[in-house]
């Protein structure tokens, strides 16, 4: 049984509601926080199957969640879809260096995106606990 609990990163309310709206009609779990702290803190309570947050926030980046959460041992091995308006390769870069599992540009299509995660979540292979 696929974990279908996602967690959106955000500070665009419409977007959040979008996205939201769109994979809530297929069936996940939806968690919204519209700063970079308030995801973290939904990351390590809720800790979704999939995690989509812009890089670009007030208060904390984009790269401070990624970095927080992948040296998080809860959410260490979490799909992390990076989202951004600015397509920069340093960005790009920068994201994959930190562990992003995939880095999206905006405006992105909500139909698109949810392949791009069910992708993701089918060719994830949770670890197994020690």
């Amino acid at each position: 049984m696929m974990d279908k609990t996602l967690l959106i990163i955000e500070n665009d309310e419409a977007l959040v509601d979008v996205v939201s709206f769109h994979f809530s009609e297929h069936g996940y779990t939806v968690y919204a926080a519209f700063d970079g702290a308030a995801g973290v803190k939904l990351a390590l309570q809720h800790k979704p199957a999939v995690i989509i947050c812009d890089l670009i926030m007030g208060e904390m980046h984009g790269f401070e969640v990624l970095q927080t959460l992948r040296h998080h041992p809860d959410t260490r091995n979490t799909i992390i879809i990076m989202t951004s308006s600015k397509a920069y390769k340093s960005d790009i870069d920068r994201a994959r260096e930190l562990g992003a599992t995939d880095y999206v540009v905006k405006p992105y299509q909500t139909d698109e995106l949810m392949a791009l995660v069910e992708r993701h979540l089918q060719s994830f292979q949770p670890q197994e606990p020690h």
